[in-house]
């Protein structure tokens, strides 16, 4: 399953270019979509296949934050 984030940077950029929202809002808000989105594909690809493991390993299992949400999902 993939994921494009494209949509999402670019409008994360022209909202850092308008100065409403702080730089830190504006990469929590980010990160957190991401998570949401990282989670729900990992879940629905874990239903697919009928597992309820999941592998988390290199950059992306490195994020404590992320880990945490996905060891507390409920399959």
């Amino acid at each position: 399953m993939d994921i494009s984030i494209s949509g999402i940077l670019s409008s994360i950029e022209q909202l850092v270019k308008k100065d409403i929202y702080s730089r830190e809002d504006l990469c929590f808000s980010l990160q957190e979509t991401l998570f949401a989105m990282l989670v729900e594909v990992t879940e629905r690809a874990m239903a697919h296949v009928g597992s309820n493991e999941v592998m988390i390993v290199g950059g992306v299992g490195c994020n404590v934050a992320l880990r945490f949400i996905l060891v507390t999902i409920d399959i």
